[in-house]
């Protein structure tokens, strides 16, 4: 037994408390609190847990998780958070970020503007084209007609007046044709334009950065699923910690980061968590069946009014 947890199992015993009495007040399984105790840190289902659920327990018999953190940091195994180097686990200034990724950043709105302004005179020439077509073969079949006609009867052609009058008449149908398709078409390019754009900065192991932008809110959904569980640490560049504990069993959360730059996500089971930003779902860098747990960070850009 190490000294640890000697000390949190004679706090334990010394508020009368069991082992059952502290699962049911934790929700931490029996075993793990053996094992924690016991200083048996491979029961654990990973290093990540290891710190919670000594945490949980700290506090559960009112000791301070951090003081306890400090003296025993000998006996608690590191995770792999903390092995990362300290620019990948805290979130990346703008001025961090390279010289060549910036300017990569600032070219994608212009891109996106000249796809659209390339897209709308393709649309038009398309509609020009078709409406052209379409057109040629009932004048040239009307005009034959027409000449047909007055050969078998041998009268006078009518009034080219009149027949002028008729088809600036027929020639303005389609032409109101026309500028419906191209309010339509107008319309759907608003509706697809992206709500925000979440662009992928760097990527090392199992941590992420983005960069979120073309956007004035930012939004976070997490969620469980059924019969699922995960460890979920969120705080930002300043060690503010916005959430840090488990969720179980569908459990949601959801957080409003608008008012901040720099958020970083620890997911302890990817497997079991599903994460939205501002409605739309996220996909993780890395396939969760390749890598359970993952860091995500995100640089928050809001758009200026």
């Amino acid at each position: 037994m190490t000294e640890l947890g000697q000390r949190l199992k004679e706090t334990r015993e010394s508020q009368k408390l069991s082992l059952e009495d502290l699962q049911r007040i934790t929700k931490i399984q029996k075993r793990y609190l053996v094992g924690i105790e016991e200083g048996n840190y491979s029961v654990m289902p990973g290093k990540f847990y290891v710190r919670a659920f000594i945490k949980q327990y700290a506090e559960a018999v009112n000791l301070n998780p951090e003081e306890l953190f400090e003296e025993y940091k000998s006996e608690i195994p590191t995770t792999t958070n903390e092995q990362l180097p300290d620019q990948l686990s805290r979130v990346r200034s703008k001025r961090q970020i390279s010289a060549r990724g910036s300017k990569i950043l600032e070219m994608v709105p212009v891109l996106l503007v000249s796809l659209f302004i390339v897209g709308g005179l393709f649309t038009a020439w398309w509609l020009f084209q078709k409406y052209d077509v379409a057109q040629t073969p009932e004048e040239t079949e009307l005009a034959t007609r027409e000449e047909s006609e007055y050969q078998e009867t041998d009268k006078i052609p009518p009034d080219e007046t009149a027949v002028d009058t008729n088809e600036g008449t027929n020639d303005e149908a389609p032409e109101e044709d026309t500028e419906q398709v191209e309010e339509v078409t107008e319309e759907d390019k608003v509706d697809q334009a992206p709500a925000y754009t979440l662009s992928l900065v760097e990527s090392s192991g199992s941590a992420a950065t983005y960069k979120l932008e073309n956007t004035d809110k930012f939004t976070v959904d997490v969620s469980v699923s059924s019969g699922g569980e995960t460890w979920l640490d969120i705080k930002n560049q300043l060690g503010n910690s916005f959430y840090y504990d488990m969720m179980r069993d569908g459990q949601t959360q959801t957080f409003d980061f608008t008012n901040e730059s720099q958020v970083i996500f620890n997911v302890g089971r990817t497997l079991d968590t599903s994460l939205a930003i501002n409605g739309e779902p996220f996909k993780y860098p890395i396939e969760p069946k390749d890598e359970v747990k993952q860091s995500i960070t995100i640089l928050f850009t809001p758009t200026q009014e």
